[in-house]
């Protein structure tokens, strides 16, 4: 017998990144997860009395992360080995200044105080 095919979805919202795995074959949820923003969880880069909302580039790729390993680990253990494909929405938009190999300035050097360490690995961007 075939071992089963699954796929991970992920939805990026304004607080979170929700994620999703299910079995191509019969649409059956295997497991969820929802990772919040920690900076945003904590009110960082944003006032809502001054209607400014604002996010760091770091709580995409964190909550990503954190969204896809605890997703992985509340299913069954052979599920990891037979993921074919993930998919990815938004529901908006979030601009960020790039340079010219793709990396946000907010993660550059001339911006270090502006950073916090990752919450995962504890690291931050070296000058």
């Amino acid at each position: 017998m075939a071992s089963s095919k699954y796929v991970i979805g992920m939805d990026f919202g304004t607080d979170s990144v929700r994620s999703i795995i299910v079995d191509v074959g019969n649409g059956k949820e295997i497991s969820t997860f929802v990772s919040y923003y920690k900076r945003w969880k904590e009110g960082l880069y944003s006032d809502a009395a001054k209607n400014q909302f604002r996010h760091h580039p770091l709580d995409y790729t964190e909550s990503l992360t954190e969204a896809i390993v605890e997703a992985i680990k509340l299913a069954p253990q052979e599920t990891s080995e037979n993921i074919i494909g993930i998919g990815i929405d938004t529901t908006g938009s979030t601009p960020a200044p790039v340079d010219r190999d793709g990396t946000a300035l907010v993660l550059k050097y001339g911006f270090k105080m502006t950073l916090m360490p990752c919450l995962f690995c504890g690291e931050t961007i070296q000058p």
